[in-house]
């Protein structure tokens, strides 16, 4: 019983040092795209109209401004890690190596949906409205 209630308790700590809460919960949902990459993909060769581009550019920027934020956790993890070494007792890869991999893949994913939205922005301007 004791367990439990230190377990929950800590849970709660760590939860709303996080910004996990109910409130932190309900302000970020458009940080979650609601479609699956088979819908986007779809989606994507079925778009022909202005709505349908701006919409896939909508998601793309969702998902920019998701590898924006966790670019910026995970370099901070970095930074963190690469303030830490100890080279003689580390094994490869080294955590500080694993942060920094993950970084460069987040910030590859940001551009990546930069220039989607870029595209998607492009073929809205060009399409025809109906």
């Amino acid at each position: 019983m004791l367990r439990r209630t230190l377990l929950s308790f800590a849970v709660l700590v760590v939860a709303l040092s996080t910004g996990a809460g109910p409130v932190a919960a309900a302000t970020r949902p458009s940080d979650n795209p609601d479609y699956t990459p088979a819908q986007i993909r779809k989606m994507a060769r079925e778009a022909h109209t202005v709505q349908q581009y701006t919409l896939l550019a909508d998601y793309y920027q969702t998902r920019q401004r998701m590898f924006k934020r966790k670019a910026a956790e995970e370099m901070h993890l970095w930074a963190e890690r690469n303030a830490v070494m100890t080279p003689l007792s580390e094994k490869w890869p080294r955590p500080v190596d694993s942060a920094h991999n993950l970084y460069d893949y987040y910030v590859a994913m940001e551009n990546d949906s930069a220039a989607k939205v870029a595209h998607f922005n492009q073929l809205a301007d060009t399409a025809p409205y109906q």
